[in-house]
């Protein structure tokens, strides 16, 4: 089998660890002491049929879905849990507080140098691909970052900010801050997202705020495209 190392715990990374895991040998390298802490991806989803692929009836219903207007709302962090207790069961190991420290392409595998995980120390994997997808997980803690610069060139890809803020549902109608996404979740709150800081605050204070940049606009931040893009990494190392 195949060694493949995954840099990154978005939600892609996780879908791509638990499609490899079948016939590879799979690493996933984390920053954060809990993937999906701080959850920065809306919880939002177009077709519950999506999250069926992965998650049985019991699961899903632990995200406690709420049908809106034109899509579902769930708690994007739950579905983070459980997608990483997926990994662990298809035998994904997982590194946590890991941070990448050099990426050595020169030898004939590329050796993934890094420092802390399971053990706090430093080590190195030698691996037959890797893929950085930090780009769709949230920043690191702090000043902390990967070191990952190879010697293939990749082109610059425009990134996007996005502000995004829990609130209890009762103070978000008719809010003057025209959110891109407005959510409404289970338990009387009100998820919201915005394409720049807003200045309105609710009435009693957000309960939770997140931010993330991506390569995305929200309009394509919805859970079932980051797992079409998961899939479509998984599918492309593994053309039928």
């Amino acid at each position: 089998m195949t060694n493949i190392v995954i840099i990154g715990g978005g939600v892609e990374g996780l879908i791509l660890s638990i499609l490899s895991a079948e016939n590879h040998n799979v690493t996933l390298i984390d920053i954060h002491p809990e993937i999906g802490f701080p959850c920065t991806v809306p919880g939002w989803v177009e077709n519950i049929e999506t999250l069926q692929k992965y998650l049985n009836d019991e699961e899903i219903k632990q995200l406690n879905p709420l049908q809106n207007t034109n899509n579902i709302s769930i708690s994007g962090e739950w579905l983070f849990k459980i997608l990483t207790i997926k990994a662990v069961q298809a035998g994904v190991d997982i590194l946590l507080r890991c941070r990448v420290t050099n990426i050595d392409q020169s030898g004939p595998q590329p050796s993934i140098h890094f420092l802390g995980g399971n053990n706090s120390g430093n080590g190195n994997i030698l691996c037959n691909k890797f893929f950085d997808l930090t780009k769709f997980s949230a920043a690191a803690p702090g000043q902390l970052k990967h070191n990952i610069t190879t010697t293939s060139k990749q082109p610059i890809v425009p990134t996007f900010d996005h502000w995004g803020g829990i609130a209890l549902s009762k103070e978000c109608q008719n809010n003057p801050s025209n959110p891109i996404l407005q959510l409404t979740r289970s338990g009387g709150l009100c998820e919201l997202w915005y394409d720049n800081k807003p200045t309105w605050t609710p009435t009693s204070g957000w309960i939770e705020i997140m931010k993330n940049t991506t390569p995305k606009p929200i309009k394509e931040m919805s859970i079932d495209a980051s797992i079409a893009r998961g899939e479509s990494i998984f599918h492309s190392m593994n053309p039928k």
